[in-house]
């Protein structure tokens, strides 16, 4: 998914937001295109999705210094913490990122492996705002070996969606980006 999340974030103008922590490779990619990023700190509770008020504080602050904040990169099962976060948790961070004029793309390489459903329902950042979340999964992650990389995206069915989903197929052929024989 590193070269399908690398054309997302060309394909979107503006700075990157992520949660802190965050996959390893999600701030060297904005870095590698010349975008700025910053980290917004998650509960600690779980990781993948940011606290909905640190989010809105990272946002003001980052225009107040000249920043142009327009895309949440967030992964509701998350990697690095092996946690989900709670559905009300997903909301209330989807209604302050759309509310501030972020596009959101939900990582969701790991939504189908295991995790505690007891504990908490696994919700989509899509599923509350199908018009402003771009859903990737790396399928390597659960269902492929991983000498076949490929991953997958699901874009709004809107205009905007379009256009970017043909600006990330352009910039995936341009890299040479191909499904694995």
């Amino acid at each position: 998914d590193q070269p399908l999340l690398l054309a997302l974030i060309a394909a979107h103008g503006g700075d990157v937001l992520m949660p802190r922590p965050s996959p390893a490779t999600w701030m060297p990619q904005a870095r590698l295109l010349g975008r700025p990023a910053y980290q917004v700190p998650t509960p600690a509770e779980c990781g993948g999705v940011p606290d909905p008020y640190a989010l809105l504080e990272t946002v003001r602050r980052v225009r107040a210094e000249g920043g142009r904040p327009k895309l949440l990169v967030l992964s509701v099962a998350d990697d690095p913490t092996a946690t989900v976060a709670p559905p009300e948790l997903v909301r209330e961070a989807c209604e302050a990122a759309v509310g501030e004029g972020l596009h959101i793309i939900s990582d969701e390489t790991w939504r189908d492996t295991v995790h505690r459903p007891r504990d908490t329902v696994l919700l989509s950042p899509a599923e509350m705002c199908p018009d402003d979340v771009t859903v990737i999964s790396d399928l390597c992650g659960a269902f492929t070996p991983a000498a076949w990389p490929v991953a997958v995206a699901r874009f709004p069915e809107t205009t905007r969606g379009a256009v970017r989903r043909a600006r990330t197929l352009d910039i995936l052929t341009a890299l040479g980006a191909l499904v694995a024989g």
